[in-house]
């Protein structure tokens, strides 16, 4: 199956959620059951988890503790807790584009009896999609997302540049946001352009997808390399010079440092994640705008989509804690709100349209941000490929991206790794 069988079927989104229910906590606890304490591990120190920690620990009396590393880490040290034979964990944070890797590893417990009917109609059937593997739900979707066009209103001001409009159908082309970037820049700004997530697949998969270049790999199991084809050179060859022409800056490459870019005035256009809007909201001065993801001329418009998943251990000892954390933070309307921390999107459909619903309401900026979403989600929104060599392939893209960024040749950087990761994946067991 190619990378479009995983496009978000989401075009009744805003009328299915008329009709969308929440569900209770699973089952009364024991005095016991509440003595203990959850494990949870994740990347980071838990900041963004807090809300929706303290708000389940109120409804359940469950106390929890929360591990972390930094994202780079996750992926690997997860793989190596549970070589251990005892992990130490209940609960851990989820890439549904890893699902097929941790089902292969026996790290996930098998959710289908506690989830799979609950699930119906109240989470994105995408999302469910992706949480499964051989016809079994392995994951709890928790998170959605869509990246958008940020803009600095006072910079284009400045540079005579009218403001992009939050419409659909005034989407930009990739070509016209560079020309506009360099004009801004010529006026005074220091960085044109910029991604939240520098070098990162899930943020440029939708480089050579626009063009028409696939995900990366392709066949029925999803383990033929294809990096090198005409439209992959061409978008490696259009990141490249972004850096090369000075339109965005070779560093710094980590999300809170780029997004501080943007909150201080010193950025012109952001590719984010809505999940930043609450820290544009508190930043003093900065006036702010919203705008479709860009395409390439002649291509198609595509945007990234689909965020964490919750999985329960294989080996925890907390089973029936860890499946009510994971119905208060999936399936009950108010555990999901919570856990959007009001920005974020959710794979609960009810969740989602609460958080949309109040997003215009926060600033006059983000008037018709929420049309906007829904309509990505349902029209442009494409998902990773779920292809048991994901971990490579994020890891080598990753190293490939950064060295173009540091001005190597696109070309030549791209065929490398097809031959990087076709050898690779000879060592994938099919």
């Amino acid at each position: 199956m190619t990378i479009m069988g995983y496009r978000l079927g989401r075009r009744g989104f805003l009328t299915g959620m008329l009709g969308v229910w929440s569900l209770p906590l699973l089952g009364s606890l024991s005095a016991m059951a509440q003595d203990q304490t959850l494990t949870l591990f994740g990347d980071g120190d838990g900041t963004e988890y807090k809300a929706l920690l303290a708000a389940f620990e109120k409804v359940s009396g469950i106390k929890d503790r929360w591990e972390g590393v930094p994202f780079a880490d996750l992926q690997n040290t997860l793989v190596q807790r549970f070589r251990t034979g005892n992990s130490g964990i209940d609960v851990f944070l989820v890439d549904p584009s890893y699902v097929p890797i941790f089902a292969k590893a026996g790290m996930l417990k098998d959710l289908t009896s506690a989830f799979g009917e609950k699930t119906k109609g109240v989470l994105f059937p995408s999302d469910v999609q992706g949480a499964t593997y051989n016809g079994k739900m392995l994951s709890m979707p928790m998170w959605e997302s869509t990246q958008l066009l940020f803009f600095n209103k006072k910079l284009l001001a400045k540079a005579g540049v009218e403001a992009p409009d939050v419409s659909p159908d005034a989407r930009m082309t990739w070509e016209k946001l560079i020309e506009l970037a360099k004009k801004v820049q010529a006026a005074g700004a220091e960085v044109g352009l910029s991604f939240e997530q520098v070098d990162r697949y899930y943020q440029l998969q939708i480089l050579p997808e626009s063009l028409g270049g696939g995900p990366g790999v392709k066949g029925d199991d999803l383990l033929t390399v294809d990096v090198a084809n005409d439209a992959w050179l061409k978008a490696g060859k259009w990141y490249g010079s972004l850096f090369a022409d000075g339109v965005a800056s070779r560093g710094p490459t980590q999300n809170q440092e780029v997004r501080d870019l943007f909150i201080g005035g010193r950025l012109a256009f952001y590719i984010g994640g809505p999940w930043g809007i609450p820290s544009f909201n508190k930043a003093d001065g900065l006036d702010y705008g919203v705008a479709p993801h860009p395409y390439f001329a002649g291509g198609k418009a595509v945007t990234p989509s689909e965020s964490y998943h919750l999985g329960v251990a294989a080996d925890t000892t907390n089973a029936d804690q860890a499946l009510n954390f994971l119905n208060y933070a999936g399936l009950d309307k108010e555990g999901a709100v919570v856990a959007t921390n009001g920005s974020n999107l959710s794979a609960n459909m009810e969740a989602t349209a609460e958080v949309m619903k109040s997003l215009p309401e926060q600033s006059p900026n983000l008037k018709g941000i929420d049309l906007l979403m829904s309509y990505e989600l349902a029209n442009t929104a494409i998902r990773r490929p779920r292809t048991p060599g994901y971990l490579q392939l994020e890891e080598l893209f990753a190293r490939a991206f950064s060295d173009i960024r540091n001005g190597s040749d696109a070309a030549q950087t791209l065929t490398q790794l097809q031959s990087e990761l076709e050898r690779s994946f000879k060592r994938i067991e099919r």
